[in-house]
């Protein structure tokens, strides 16, 4: 980057208490923050769910998860996310918030046949969007001038999601998603006395296929205790830019208008592995570390390295269960869970990280096909080594429909 991010971190100002949408210095850098939420019942478990499976819920943590849908069962899920932030650090000014609430997923899932289950949907990606005032030098002398930054905007996530039953024991998926997204970051360079400017607006329209794989190994243990072992991979991408600068002066005139087609990002390999262990298929303990290869990319910029990123959560689940017909039925579930994450980002040889706990519970109503499934999040990223801190509090919604398609007559195992 063309100025110095430890600079604009510090002197990171908001420019109100109450924002439309979440703001975060630190989406700055890329394509800006990249999801760790699924958006599902894995919510109130820190999202730990790479060798969690649930035969009436869509879950993407896996796509392995999907061949475990129950039988010839329809699945519609709609998630909305709110978080509130509040900032400090050096030069925020003091009660600094930003809000926000949003519609963020739509999954259907069904299980096709007795060894394939299947999921469409959309969620985000990753979410950019930050404002802040600086000083810059002005080129050839020492003169210090202010300019400010403003961007916004996000990558959103089309997938195709399968899961197939190999062996009764070892299940394999793989999901394909189309990326796309634009992002609108806009400089401004003041005059000394600030009566005139120059602004800079880039739109930059993202997109390209991404894949994603999952294994899961099922292992019966007692009649009591049974252990599953999962395993994620996703291998590089690179995302194909479009982008069109533009440039005006004060009064509105085009001083320069220009359009690139180039690589402007890439994704690296990422892999993660999992465990869970169930009890009479009501308590489970669940385990998971992913990893981002960051530090082959050998991005970096004046006080920034993009590194290598490590996520450990682990999660708790019971759930109360009813015979119905012969067949276990839910009624509710109570979650907990935590995590810690070592982000792709360095600020100052400090490494930015995000620490947090949550928990969840979930509901199925007993006069309709509908779940409910509300999880509660409070974590702090950053520290104090690092120029801004964010310590927030969100929740997740989770609704679900559930109902029979017809099968013309075939039942499946």
């Amino acid at each position: 980057m063309r100025y110095s991010l430890l600079t604009v971190m510090v002197l990171f100002l908001s420019s109100a208490t109450f924002c439309q949408n979440v703001t975060s210095p630190y989406s700055i850098i890329g394509i800006g923050d990249i999801e760790t939420s699924y958006f599902n019942r894995t919510g109130g478990m820190a999202n730990t769910g790479i060798a969690y499976r649930n035969n009436t819920s869509v879950l993407l943590n896996n796509p392995a998860s999907l061949s475990d849908l129950q039988n010839q069962l329809f699945i519609v899920e709609l998630s909305g996310r709110g978080k509130v932030v509040s900032y400090s650090g050096q030069d925020v000014t003091p009660g600094t918030t930003s809000k926000d609430f949003a519609i963020d997923r739509f999954s259907l899932g069904i299980r096709a046949t007795k060894w394939w289950g299947s999921s469409v949907g959309v969620l985000p990606f990753s979410t950019s969007n930050y404002s802040f005032n600086s000083n810059t030098n002005l080129q050839g002398t020492n003169t210090t001038i202010p300019v400010s930054y403003d961007g916004n905007g996000g990558i959103n996530r089309f997938y195709f999601a399968n899961g197939f039953k190999i062996t009764k024991n070892l299940s394999v998926g793989v999901n394909t998603s189309f990326l796309s997204g634009s992002l609108t970051q806009t400089d401004t360079i003041f005059s000394s006395d600030q009566a005139n400017g120059i602004f800079t607006t880039r739109d930059i329209y993202l997109r390209n296929l991404y894949f994603d794989y999952g294994l899961q190994y099922h292992i019966p243990v007692s009649k009591k205790w049974d252990v599953t072992l999962g395993a994620t991979y996703a291998i590089q991408t690179d995302l194909r830019a479009t982008t069109t600068a533009l440039v005006k002066d004060q009064n509105g005139d085009t001083l320069s208008n220009q359009t690139l087609s180039d690589n402007y990002f890439t994704l690296p390999n990422s892999s993660g592995v999992g465990i869970a262990i169930t009890k009479n298929q009501s308590l489970s303990f669940l385990a998971d570390y992913r990893h981002q290869d960051w530090s082959s990319l050998h991005i970096s910029g004046l006080n920034y390295n993009l590194v290598n990123s490590n996520r450990y959560s682990a999660g708790v689940e019971f759930s109360k269960l009813k015979q119905y017909l012969g067949v276990p039925y839910e009624v509710y579930n109570l979650q907990a869970g935590a995590y810690y994450d070592e982000s792709y980002l360095e600020i100052g040889n400090q490494q930015v990280t995000d620490m947090g706990i949550t928990f969840g519970a979930g509901f199925n109503s007993r006069r309709s096909t509908l779940s409910y499934h509300l999880s509660a999040q409070f974590g702090v990223r950053g520290s104090r080594y690092t120029p801004i801190k964010e310590t927030y509090a969100g929740f997740t919604l989770t609704f679900s429909y559930k109902d029979f398609w017809y099968t013309k007559g075939k039942k499946f195992d």
